[in-house]
């Protein structure tokens, strides 16, 4: 848990409209680290969740009714969990007007892209910069050139697919990862100790395939079956970093001579380090140190998932937030001026019951005629639909349109018509209550197991 003091700035630039920037961001507490409490393996102790933020509340000295926005994410093995939607209701009520967030694969890899300062560090080298965020249950990675993401991929490597208790006898082994043991020849089992070796066997060959993803080659067999929803572009990395949990023990140099070595934390997580580091030290290939290891994807969401709407906007803050809101994305100068209703249309119905953001693209500074046809597109196409009217623009002109679509439909619902926001078909986005003149942003990838 994050708290940081953001700078707001409005920049007026010649005759342009205003831009609204987050200027500075600064971390002012930082919480230590917390296993996630659960229950069982499929379910979160959500009381045990409510009272840890509490507590780190009071750490920080901070009262909710103080913090002016924030964002929520849930990542990695807990977004799998049945009973994650839950824990966003319980984590947004106690955070207020905070926007919600659960990050899929590629998502968590780009935010902790960020936060391990691999997307600052592209901007500098000469060549594709990677970063893998290796935590309890997956890898989540991205790759950036100049800055921008030209890759991003997960794989199901963790530290804690193998876990141990206080004796160092197995009590899980995730089932992904059961068809490589037997490929590798490896029997142990839950209620086993296996000796280190045998371990060492299962977390060089993890480590291999990693190092295969790294330099855009065919990877192994059992590898490519642990590729999450889709597999890499096959970039050649040529600067590497890692951050999460797991990379804490890739840049310390510990030795796991002993299966207590190994057990530090009742997983596998150790020995995982050590054989990444090993087998990138007999490469020769020096890694790049991270700014952040285990707390990246939250720094990362902290400063880069949050973005600020325009200030020349339509919003109507009765009905934010709004949470999981699925995004279609329109490009009206593709579209015919009798099709724009119906293609409009056709993706709504896709999402139904419940709401959907009209992402408007393509068009840079459309004259009031255009502006018009597209609100009577809108506007027909929603019909009799109750939800807030919800548009995200990517230009300069959300005020024109909304105040359009507004008239039009005089007061019969909602309207929120956002700009300088950059959506596309099949995001989410949450909205949180504005700032002033201007609205935060999160744009998600992947909402819960679905």
């Amino acid at each position: 848990m994050i708290f940081s003091k953001i700078v707001v700035t409005c920049m007026r630039i010649g005759s342009l409209a205003p831009e609204v920037k987050v200027t500075q961001a600064d971390i002012i507490y930082q919480s230590a680290i917390h296993f996630t409490p659960l229950i069982s393996r499929t379910e979160i102790d959500l009381p045990a969740l409510k009272t840890l933020v509490a507590t780190e509340y009071a750490l920080a000295c901070f009262r909710k009714e103080e913090i002016a926005t924030g964002a929520i994410i849930i990542t990695g093995e807990t977004a799998r969990k049945d009973n994650a939607e839950e824990v966003l209701n319980v984590l947004a009520e106690f955070a207020g007007d905070f926007v919600v967030a659960t990050a899929g694969p590629d998502l968590e890899g780009i935010l902790a892209g960020f936060g391990a300062g691999a997307a600052s560090q592209s901007d500098f080298c000469t060549g594709p910069v990677m970063n893998l965020d290796i935590g309890g249950g997956t890898t989540n990675a991205a790759i950036f050139v100049d800055g921008k993401v030209v890759d991003c991929f997960a794989l199901d490597i963790g530290g804690r697919l193998i876990q141990f208790d206080f004796d160092s006898a197995i009590i899980y082994i995730a089932e992904r990862l059961k068809p490589l043991l037997q490929a590798l020849g490896l029997e142990f089992g839950v209620g086993s100790r296996p000796k280190v070796e045998e371990l060492s066997c299962l977390t060089d060959y993890l480590a291999a395939g990693l190092i295969a993803v790294c330099r855009g080659v065919k990877v192994p067999e059992f590898i490519e079956e642990l590729f999450i929803q889709h597999v890499h572009k096959r970039i050649a990395a040529r600067f590497i970093m890692f951050s999460g949990g797991v990379a804490e023990y890739i840049y310390r140099h510990t030795e796991c001579l002993t299966l207590e070595d190994v057990n530090f934390h009742g997983d596998i997580g150790p020995l995982l380090g050590r054989s990444i580091r090993v087998a990138f030290e007999k490469l020769g290939h020096q890694l790049i140190v991270p700014k952040e290891k285990i707390r990246a994807t939250v720094i990362g969401t902290g400063t880069h998932s949050l973005q600020i709407s325009g200030s020349t906007i339509v919003f109507d803050d009765a009905v934010l937030p709004l949470r999981n809101v699925p995004v279609i994305k329109i490009n009206p100068a593709e579209c015919a001026d009798s099709g724009l209703c119906d293609i409009i249309r056709s993706k709504i119905q896709l999402h139904e019951p419940g709401n959907v953001a009209i992402a408007f693209a393509g068009i840079v500074s459309p004259a009031y005629s255009e502006i018009k046809k597209m609100a009577e597109a809108v506007v027909m196409a929603t019909g009799s639909r109750q939800e807030p009217l919800v548009m995200i623009i990517e230009q300069d002109w959300a005020k024109a349109l909304g105040q359009t679509i507004r008239i039009m439909l005089n007061g019969i619902k909602p309207v929120i018509c956002l700009d300088r926001i950059k959506a596309d078909y099949g995001n989410y986005i949450d909205i949180g209550k504005s700032i002033g003149q201007v609205v935060p942003v999160v744009i998600k990838t992947l909402v819960f197991k679905s």
